[in-house]
């Protein structure tokens, strides 16, 4: 690629990361689509930290940066890696940069040509990325202080855990309990009530196997001690006792998820998961109800952790003014 080209669009992407950095950090919520972004409300949010302004149009963003403005679009997955021939000339004006080129058309034709050249590739509607690069998305935006142990809340394991994992295993618990609780009222069940009786009973204790697996490999009790604040680690009684009720089926229970998420050949290992005499199913319960609570007081210390260190869009509460 030209120098003077790859020069500016190295430069316009560190700006672009720059001002979304300073977004983030002055409470707006970044988008994880274009559309998002179309219906988050910033009127709440006149300018930046620091009294720098900013201008919220259509996909994207205008942030008057120190050494100067920089003007971008969210891509419609909410890509941050998305350029134009455009942005970038009005860029190089705003940052009173020429980069070696001696006009816009200059600047456009170089830009054409690595188009052609697929050095520049279409990332969607009007924008393009370099081919040479991988796609950037906000959620590789890190705002965070030095030291900040804490990841941001898209990479969080244990939140993405709870939340992909743990939440569908509660959904379908709720819905099992409510037709445990219909069956003994009516003493019977209808077709599909029955149907739906054994769907949420195996989804259930399916995402609750892959829920305690995670735990398992996230090794709970060394990530709280070394990578999260100090604070964290008021959760290692709970972590510990979960640790050691979860070996008790952990296996049986592994086998059971098996046979729900793969064609089974045989169901001997979820009859005996089943089986009455074993009480699996309150084990189960009670690893459900102790996995409920420690996502519930992490959950707290992230909240709180975010409120007081400059995170508060990344919060529960932050995310009001979307």
């Amino acid at each position: 690629m030209d120098e003077r080209l790859s020069s500016l669009i190295n430069d316009y992407l560190r700006a672009v990361r720059t001002a979304l950095t300073l977004m983030q950090k002055s409470g707006i919520p970044l988008p994880h689509s274009s559309s998002e972004w179309v219906d988050t409300d910033l009127s709440h949010i006149s300018s930046l930290n620091d009294g720098i302004d900013y201008l919220k149009h259509g996909n994207g963003c205008w942030v008057d940066l120190p050494d100067g403005g920089v003007d971008f679009d969210f891509g419609r997955r909410g890509e941050t890696s998305g350029l134009d021939a455009w942005r970038l000339a009005r860029f190089a004006k705003k940052r009173q940069e020429t980069y070696g080129f001696s006009t816009d058309k200059d600047l456009y034709e170089c830009f054409n040509d690595a188009v052609g050249k697929n050095l520049v590739v279409p990332l969607d509607t009007a924008l393009h990325r370099l081919a040479n690069q991988s796609v950037e998305y906000v959620s590789s935006i890190d705002s965070r202080s030095e030291g900040d142990l804490l990841p941001h809340r898209e990479q969080d394991k244990v939140l993405t855990l709870q939340i992909h994992y743990f939440y569908a295993a509660d959904l379908m618990l709720k819905h099992y309990d409510s037709l445990v609780s219909k069956l003994d009222k009516n003493k019977k069940l209808s077709r599909n009530d029955e149907i739906n009786f054994r769907i949420y009973l195996t989804s259930w204790l399916g995402f609750l196997a892959v829920t305690c697996e995670g735990y398992k490999d996230l090794n709970m009790y060394l990530l709280l001690n070394n990578e999260r604040p100090v604070n964290y680690q008021e959760l290692i009684p709970k972590c510990n006792k979960l640790s050691s009720s979860i070996k008790k089926h952990y296996h049986d229970l592994r086998k059971f998820r098996n046979n729900v998420f793969h064609l089974r050949t045989s169901t001997d290992d979820t009859v005996a998961f089943l089986s009455p005499e074993a009480d699996r199913l309150s084990w189960a319960r009670s690893i459900h109800r102790d996995l409920k609570s420690f996502f519930s007081d992490y959950r707290v210390l992230c909240e709180c952790h975010y409120m007081f260190n400059g995170r508060r869009s990344e919060g529960e509460f932050g995310q009001r003014g979307k």
